[in-house]
């Protein structure tokens, strides 16, 4: 039985659902437009790219170039004048659009000069101008299409799971981390969820080594193509504060290179009053790979894996009325992800 959808109020920059993207689209002069594969259920994925590559042609799969003890023969980043990369992905799962707010924001400001609040960020402009930047605003619009709404912000950890990970056939909710026992989930369930594409298929998940849904193939070309020095899969968390995931089974240069965003990004919330989780420690262990039931090996490891570069999983709170100690309204949550975003192009762009 669907939930009932109340009326929500959100702010005008407030811009996450499908026809949002198409209307960025129609804007975009600057950037150049690419059209990805479609979703299994016929949708379009785009992506946006600003700048250019200067990376030359690989010599070598990064497995051979890691062989020869040369990541060079991959991704040749030693120029003096190279330009850095930094892929920014959003909405993997339908119901986790906060990073997809920040990057319709971004294009806009990149084409207009200011974001769809009308504010001027003369500083993440100016960042902006020396990455070569890659941007896919909804990575699964086929979960996105069955989220009847744009905004978390005030609604409850029921509607979360219900709207996100869907029911069981005995109309239970399915829940984290349960969700993931079946794979592809859409002969399980009653209400299919937005974490899925319509095959039932959760990417972050997916066959990485076998058959994979066009939604991962799309985000792991990318990351093999362009090597890009920093990839960001944007999420959204219950009553969590934002922080990055710790990715499994990673180069320890990509677990240091983590340490170091952490550390700057620490920095960049406390200023503005706002907090952020300090898992360092965590980054540079071993242990949970060690376990019995060891860590798993998601989309994120995968993307480590394609390109040897930082990929990481920023976890944006989602201010729930109910859920969780921690709750950031709206203007917080996209100050949050400019300031993220903010950190993460200085950090590329020093030598």
């Amino acid at each position: 039985m669907k939930q009932e959808v109340s009326k929500e109020n959100k702010p005008a920059y407030w811009k996450c659902n499908l026809q949002d993207v198409e209307h960025t689209l129609q804007e975009v002069k600057k950037g150049k437009l690419h059209k990805l594969k479609s979703s299994a259920g016929k949708r379009p994925i785009h992506m946006i790219e600003y700048g250019s590559s200067n990376l030359p042609a690989s010599r070598a799969t990064l497995s051979s170039a890691l062989g020869a003890h040369d990541y060079s023969c991959y991704a040749d980043k030693t120029g003096k004048d190279y330009r850095p990369t930094v892929f920014l992905a959003g909405c993997i799962h339908g119901g986790e659009f906060e990073g997809t707010v920040a990057i319709l924001n971004l294009i806009h400001l990149l084409e207009t000069g200011v974001d769809y609040a009308g504010n001027t960020n003369s500083e993440l402009l100016a960042l902006a101008d020396k990455v070569h930047l890659l941007l896919i605003p909804i990575c699964n619009p086929d979960g996105r299409s069955r989220i009847p709404f744009d905004n978390f912000v005030g609604r409850t950890f029921h509607e979360l799971r219900y709207y996100n990970q869907g029911t069981w056939k005995d109309g239970t909710l399915c829940g984290w981390p349960q969700c993931k026992r079946y794979f592809p989930i859409k002969d399980h369930v009653d209400y299919l969820g937005g974490y899925y594409n319509d095959d039932g298929v959760n990417i972050m998940h997916d066959d990485f080594f076998g058959h994979m849904a066009a939604e991962t193939s799309n985000i792991l070309d990318v990351c093999r193509l362009y090597a890009p020095d920093v990839s960001v899969l944007f999420h959204g968390g219950t009553g969590c504060k934002p922080n990055i995931t710790v990715p499994g089974y990673v180069a320890w240069k990509a677990k240091k290179r983590n340490c170091l965003l952490i550390e700057r990004s620490l920095r960049a919330f406390n200023a503005f009053g706002l907090e952020f989780v300090d898992n360092r420690e965590s980054q540079l262990s071993y242990a949970k790979e060690q376990a019995d039931i060891p860590k798993d090996f998601n989309l994120i490891s995968a993307m480590h894996h394609c390109c040897g570069e930082m990929c990481i999983t920023y976890e944006s709170n989602q201010g729930l009325a109910d859920h969780g100690t921690y709750r950031l309204n709206n203007e917080e949550i996209y100050l949050s992800h400019n300031l993220f975003i903010q950190c993460i192009l200085e950090m590329v762009t020093e030598k």
